[in-house]
Order: C-alpha cells, then sequence, then structure tokens
C-alpha cells in the first residue's frame, strides 16, 4: 500500500504545480527513498512501514518548504 501512496504523492506533486522545480525535487527523493526502503526491508515488515513513514515525513517537510519559497517567489514577483 505504501509504494502505491508514494507513486500517487509523485504524480499529484508533478501535477499540481509543474512550475515549482523544488516540489518536482521534493516528489523525486521521495520515490527514490521509497524505493531504497523496499530493497532493504520485506514489503510486509515493520522495518518497511517505519522506513516508508520517515519518507513521508521528509516529503511533507520538503514540500512545505518547498511551497513556502514558492509563495515568496511569488509575492517578490508581485512588489
Amino acid at each position: 500500500m505504501k509504494p502505491q501512496i508514494s507513486m500517487i504523492a509523485l504524480l499529484l506533486a508533478g501535477c499540481s504545480n509543474t512550475n515549482s522545480p523544488e516540489l518536482n525535487q521534493c516528489a523525486q527523493q521521495n520515490y527514490q527513498c521509497e524505493q531504497s526502503c523496499e530493497q532493504r526491508a520485506n514489503p510486509q515488515s515493520l522495518a518497511m512501514q517505519v522506513c516508508s513513514d520517515g519518507c513521508i515525513e521528509s516529503f511533507n517537510q520538503c514540500k512545505a518548504q518547498a511551497e513556502q519559497l514558492t509563495q515568496q517567489q511569488r509575492n517578490s514577483t508581485l512588489y
């Protein structure tokens, strides 16, 4: 289930803001993190869940920073 969530996040991130290379970078890092988890842990294990949760947490932090940066850039071009 978690790999499907990461793929959905990757697709949504790419579609929701095609003008933000920062957000696209976050999605790409999340995908790579999830792939790394899958290579290191059994898909049904607690270790996989913990690893995947770490990827999601990192993605959410990265996304928040990317959105904040994008908003600052938009505001600076308005004034």
